[in-house]
């Protein structure tokens, strides 16, 4: 049985899912399966998974699209291994020993539950390396904020995330990352390493999409706030981006 299930949800980018699963290849940690949901693509996905099926590769093929908290969400549940790490299409880890740096962190911290690192945006001109706060305290204090975790820098336990109910798909599909992480966060502690691990793709919010992100974080910091401080300053912070 595989110590790490690597998730990843691909749609019609055949040429950047070969970058991400090359950069799986890569790292020096090798007991993992990758778990890929191939999202009703129309390009030739199909062949760009076949020719890595020696990662030790499950594969769950949609005849058409059912979005990405349901894809999430069956990868998690096809997962075998005791960890869980995601790896979006459109990014690649940069970092070859990611995983074994992670699986180490959760082997020696059985109160950890969920780690993530720092991330490289690349743009025509410049490179900015980002990084979120580190320690529990830190993370915690400023998790209704903002979302404390890059997801394909992610590495967290299996068992923690289906107690925790997994990705919920509700009215605003969007987030269900940030949402999980909260949830996952009431059952034991979170760590973010400092370090890149992952060459990340900048989301592209039109005005209408993050309107709803927005509603979706208001959301968020009314179901969790009871279990994460500051929420009124939370709240405050997010009316006054609406406003904007």
């Amino acid at each position: 049985m595989p110590k790490v299930s690597v998730n990843i949800l691909t749609k019609d980018r055949a040429g950047l899912l070969e970058k991400a699963l090359l950069s799986v290849q890569k790292q020096t940690f090798s007991n993992y399966e990758a778990v890929v949901v191939n999202d009703g693509s129309t390009d030739n996905t199909a062949e760009v998974i076949q020719a890595f099926r020696h990662l030790n590769t499950q594969t769950i093929n949609h005849q058409t699209s059912l979005g990405i908290t349901q894809s999430r969400q069956e990868a998690l549940l096809a997962s075998e291994g005791e960890y869980v790490a995601i790896l979006d299409d459109d990014d690649e880890w940069i970092d070859t020993g990611k995983l074994a740096k992670q699986a180490e962190h959760l082997d020696e911290h059985s109160d950890v539950v969920l780690v993530g690192g720092g991330i490289k945006i690349l743009n025509s001109k410049f490179k900015i390396l980002k990084h979120r706060p580190t320690s529990d305290a830190q993370i915690r204090n400023t998790m209704l904020f903002r979302n404390n975790f890059f997801t394909s820098t992610v590495m967290f336990r299996r068992e923690a995330a289906i107690t925790a109910g997994g990705f919920i798909r509700d009215e605003i599909d969007l987030a269900e990352d940030y949402d999980l992480w909260l949830r996952i966060g009431k059952l034991g502690k979170m760590f973010n390493f400092r370090e890149p691990f992952t060459q990340y793709a900048r989301s592209s919010y039109n005005k209408e999409k993050f309107k709803l992100f927005l509603k979706k974080q208001s959301y968020l910091i009314d179901r969790y706030k009871k279990e994460y401080p500051r929420h009124f300053l939370a709240s405050l912070i997010l009316r006054i981006r609406v406003l904007l």
